[in-house]
């Protein structure tokens, strides 16, 4: 079957009217998202449609302006191969995906492991999912796995057991004027996708609001957006060869034990403004907690200013600045504090041949708790 027809406009718990008669649901039968299918609205049915199966989709899934399915336990889409998602709501009729209770992780989400990256999703609700997994990645409502393709705006996730929105490495995804709230968390998103997370989004509200960085490495301009939560890197963010790192300012980053921002040969620029300064602390407060930012390249870009860094220096022996440079590695650093470290704040190598790092240059920096301030040798 390619379309099911039932006719136009039915409403849920979100905006728009009340909806009109108690025409019941239609159940979908699996095997229909082997094709083409188009979903639409019936004006006397609090709910389009039931889905109580997991659903392989093959083809293009069309969903049109106030649609209301909802889900039974255990259950989702999987978006395989060629196969796409256009789901265009508006904003007086948006598409409601909900699981049958209100309970979250109810159901499972919506999977996108397709290489078609024209699918879309605008102004779509979605609640009481996130209880699925795939390949290692823990609960979340949407997956938009390696190769994975998505664009979704002006929507909505809610009440998901896990993380709402996730995104690894290898996806294609674009992401404005949603709303991630009453989750566990909002977002893990890969660091080839971090430039992404527009500030357009809101990603408050949440048990944890904080935006997941995964580690890998960065080989193109990115530049991350103040989105009011901190984001939370894990693991080593690498800057590579034809790739770089802007910070904007009032941006907030969180490093979890064991991780480092190492900047090979790319650019890395960390510049606040003294009412809006970038702030890089722990996740947890105390000294030692996070590695470094490490450089060891020789790029103009690199730069340091109306800063705030905390706790880093995990292994002092190894870890020996909270900054710590390669022998002539590139940077102006002015104007930052320093605080609670288990190292010193600047720490560079230097050559046999070496007095000091000719490429490197720092003014008005403040050290606080801190077991050195700047050393080189």
């Amino acid at each position: 079957m390619s379309l099911l027809v039932v006719s136009c406009s039915s409403d849920d718990d979100g905006p728009g009217g009340d909806p009109v008669g108690d025409a019941p649901p239609i159940e979908l039968d699996c095997s229909l998202f082997a094709d083409d299918l188009t979903l639409v609205n019936n004006p006397d049915a609090p709910v389009d449609y039931i889905i109580n199966c997991n659903g392989q989709v093959k083809g293009k899934l069309t969903i049109e302006p106030g649609v209301v399915i909802e889900f039974g336990p255990d259950v989702g889409l999987s978006f395989h191969g060629t196969s796409s998602i256009h789901a265009m709501g508006t904003a007086d009729e948006r598409i409601i995906m909900r699981g049958t209770e209100s309970s979250p992780g109810w159901w499972s989400g919506l999977n996108f492991i397709t290489t078609n990256n024209t699918g879309i999703m605008e102004y779509v609700d979605i609640s009481y999912s996130g209880g699925q997994t795939y390949n290692g990645i823990g609960e979340s409502s949407i997956i938009v796995y390696n190769r994975g393709a998505l664009i979704m705006n002006n929507s909505s996730i809610r009440h998901s057991e896990g993380t709402a929105y996730t995104a690894v490495s290898g996806s294609k995804v674009s992401l404005e004027n949603n709303t991630f709230t009453e989750n566990v968390a909002p977002m893990t998103m890969t660091c080839k996708n971090a430039d992404k997370i527009s500030a357009s989004n809101d990603f408050t509200g949440n048990e944890i609001d904080k935006v997941t960085i995964s580690d890998g490495a960065v080989g193109e301009n990115h530049v991350w957006q103040n989105i009011n939560v901190p984001y939370l890197i894990q693991g080593t963010l690498r800057v590579v060869t034809g790739g770089s790192v802007t910070i904007e300012p009032g941006v907030e980053i969180e490093m979890a034990t064991g991780s480092n921002i190492n900047v090979e040969s790319g650019g890395l620029k960390i510049v606040g403004t003294e009412a809006l300064p970038i702030i890089i602390r722990g996740e947890n407060p105390g000294p030692g907690f996070w590695k470094d930012i490490s450089i060891s390249g020789t790029n103009g870009m690199n730069e340091i200013a109306y800063a705030k860094i905390s706790g880093a220096g995990e292994n002092p022996d190894t870890n020996k600045g909270a900054v710590f440079l390669y022998y002539s590695a590139q940077l102006n650093i002015h104007d930052t504090e320093f605080k609670d470290l288990a190292s010193c704040g600047v720490y560079g190598k230097l050559l046999h041949s070496q007095s000091s790092n000719p490429n490197y240059t720092s003014s008005n920096l403040t050290f606080i708790n801190t077991p050195c301030n700047e050393a080189f040798e």
